[in-house]
C-alpha cells in the first residue's frame, strides 16, 4: 500500500500535478532537499511544501522520474505509521532549456497515509547547483 502511494506521487510529480501531491501530505509534514542550491532546504508545514512544489514547477518545463528501487522500512507492518525508501533517477528540463539528470534516494515517513517527512539526497549534489544555482532556498512569495 505505502509503495503505490509513493509511486503514485512519484507519477503526479511527473505531471506538475501540485493538488494530488499536496493530497498527501500531513499538516505538519517537513521536506528536506540537501545541498547548497537555491532548492535545498527545510520546508516545515503544508504551506511551505506547497510553496516549495508550486516554485519548483514554474521553473521545470518536464520532469521525468525514474524509480529504481523501492523498500520499505517494515515490510510486515501494516501499522499507520511506515517508512519508504526509494531510489530513483531525475530528469528535468527547465523552462529555459537547461537540463539536469539526477540519481537520488528519498526517504519517506507516512502516517495514516500522508507524508509526514522526506529527505532527499542526490549521489552528485553539485547537479542542483548547475540546475538551479546556489544560494538561498525557495521562499514564499
Amino acid at each position: 500500500m505505502l509503495e503505490r502511494l509513493a509511486q503514485r506521487n512519484m507519477r503526479a510529480m511527473e505531471r506538475k500535478d501540485l493538488a494530488a501531491i499536496m493530497r498527501g501530505w500531513a499538516a505538519d509534514g517537513v521536506l528536506e532537499v540537501a545541498g547548497r542550491s537555491s532548492v535545498s532546504g527545510c520546508y516545515e508545514g503544508k504551506p511551505a511544501i506547497e510553496t516549495f512544489f508550486r516554485q519548483l514547477f514554474d521553473g521545470i518545463d518536464t520532469i521525468r522520474v525514474t524509480v529504481r528501487r523501492v523498500a520499505l522500512a517494515n515490510p510486515v507492518g501494516f501499522t499507520y505509521a511506515n517508512t519508504v525508501f526509494i531510489e530513483y533517477e531525475l530528469d528535468e528540463t527547465r523552462q529555459a532549456g537547461a537540463t539536469m539528470h539526477g540519481h537520488c534516494v528519498g526517504v519517506f515517513e507516512y502516517r495514516r497515509g500522508k507524508v509526514v517527512a522526506m529527505r532527499e539526497w542526490w549521489f552528485d549534489p553539485t547537479v542542483l547547483d548547475v540546475m538551479w544555482g546556489s544560494g538561498a532556498a525557495l521562499t514564499a512569495d
